[in-house]
């Protein structure tokens, strides 16, 4: 894919497709940038997926531009900031030591399944106040979802339709009794008059239905990602283990080189001209995050895995501009607390004999498919 995403850079930096009905490719990095920021030019309000999902309800605040989207981005992001998951952080810590618990004393194990697939969903539920017995639930019903992206109209329609009718349901105990967690918090601010409210029963559902499923397969795909580079790139970990100071900058470095959000879409509200191509009003245009974060002319050796990159100019794994993610700050502690216990617990790992990398995603997002791994076991304590 990157192969591809690089020949499109040099030869082609606005290209044109005819799948989906067609869309524009944006794949050089000042490109992205400037379309991620000017929502008067490329706007939101007509979807941000290529291919589009099985449903016609916007994502909230994601589908909005100005002002909508500046009010209903500020009635939640007080639950995503740094102060409010540093809070969390014993939470956090706590979900991705039990998981390491259940295999460390094994010798072996698929970290996709075993770690990736299991954290978020399992941190999620924990963050928002789900019931514990409905979070295999909602993680079975998001990968449902998820996966459809690219199968027929019909099943991406029921996958949405279930996954929705979950949602629906966690909203409405909530609003028929509140408690202290944090989607209770988060409901009671929609309701009320701040910020622009009171929503809409289906906004309601649109912002924490995009709450949910976002806060999942992209960090599913980030900490498989980042698990393989680790193991994968000569000398990393030992530089890890004896520096914990470069751990930040090893997440943020593998997540620039293997963007778990490849691209996100915008639609162009009038005509214009980009790189000696005519864009017309209406037109799709695919931003390409991945291929920006791979850009010659903004990272120097940008397919090589580097802990000394200066952070100028930053990558766009979470986005930038108005519409950066929302949950930056908790994928990074997420991520920051499986690389923790990755290296202390499984200081010897490796990618098992015989193993081949395989890239898979739904829609619009990338992550490793299996990383089976052999270690010394974890000696139990008595």
């Amino acid at each position: 894919m990157h192969q591809t995403l690089a020949e499109l850079r040099t030869r082609c930096p606005v290209g044109w497709s005819d799948n989906y009905g067609g869309f524009w490719t944006l794949t050089r990095y000042h490109d992205v940038v400037a379309a991620a920021r000017d929502h008067t030019v490329f706007t939101t309000t007509q979807g941000i997926m290529i291919p589009p999902t099985g449903t016609s309800m916007r994502l909230v605040p994601a589908e909005f531009d100005p002002p909508e989207h500046s009010a209903y981005r500020k009635m939640v992001m007080p639950f995503f900031t740094n102060k409010a998951i540093a809070l969390k952080q014993d939470m956090i810590t706590g979900v991705v030591r039990e998981c390491f618990d259940s295999f460390a004393a094994e010798g072996h194990v698929d970290l996709v399944p075993a770690v990736s697939d299991s954290v978020p969903p399992a941190i999620l539920a924990h963050y928002l106040g789900l019931n514990p017995d409905r979070a295999d639930d909602m993680r079975r019903l998001m990968m449902e979802y998820l996966s459809s992206a690219r199968t027929s109209h019909d099943v991406k329609v029921a996958s949405a339709q279930r996954f929705e009718a979950f949602v629906q349901r966690e909203i409405d105990e909530r609003i028929d009794n509140p408690g202290d967690d944090t989607l209770s918090q988060i409901i009671r601010v929609a309701l009320s008059d701040e910020n622009g409210g009171p929503l809409t029963p289906i906004a309601i559902l649109g912002m924490i239905r995009l709450i949910i499923s976002a806060g999942h397969e992209t960090t599913v795909h980030g900490i498989s990602s980042l698990c393989y580079r680790v193991l994968a790139e000569p000398g990393l970990r030992d530089r890890l283990l004896q520096d914990p100071s470069l751990r930040t900058t090893a997440v943020n470095e593998a997540l620039r080189l293997d963007a778990p959000v490849m691209h996100m879409a915008r639609t162009l509200v009038d005509d214009h001209d980009m790189r000696g191509q005519h864009l017309r009003g209406g037109d799709k245009v695919m931003l390409c995050f991945g291929a920006a974060n791979r850009d010659d002319e903004m990272f120097p050796e940008p397919d090589a895995f580097s802990l000394e990159r200066p952070r100028t100019p930053a990558d766009v794994t979470f986005g930038t501009g108005r519409h950066r993610c929302l949950g930056e700050h908790l994928a990074m502690a997420e991520l920051s607390a499986v690389l923790d216990e990755l290296l202390t617990r499984l200081p010897d790992a490796t990618i098992a004999p015989g193993t081949e990398i395989r890239w898979t995603g739904g829609g619009n997002t990338r992550g490793v498919e299996s990383l089976p791994v052999i270690f010394t076991p974890e000696k139990s304590t008595p």
